[in-house]
């Protein structure tokens, strides 16, 4: 006579081998997510590293425009000045 251990056995056995090879398959899953991450991570930073570079171009040069501005605007006033007299 046939235990019911016989038939319960091979389908634990089966359901543990599923278990753990999804296991591995997720752990190799996670590893990949984690390398694409710090790959993505590395380049935001660099992105980042070349908008700070170029928003202090884009800061330096609007300073630079408006004292050209005001400079205009006194040899503006320098001329009228000149031309009154």
């Amino acid at each position: 006579m046939t235990e019911p251990s016989d038939a319960i056995i091979p389908i634990l056995q089966r359901i543990q081998a599923g278990i753990a090879e999804t296991k591995r398959d997720i752990g190799r899953r996670i590893e990949t997510v984690g390398e694409t991450l710090a790959h993505h991570g590395e380049k935001l930073e660099t992105i980042e590293g070349y908008l700070t570079y170029g928003l202090g171009l884009t800061a330096r040069n609007l300073s630079d425009i408006e004292t050209l501005k005001a400079d205009i605007e006194e040899i503006k006033r320098r001329v009228a000045a000149l031309e009154r007299r």
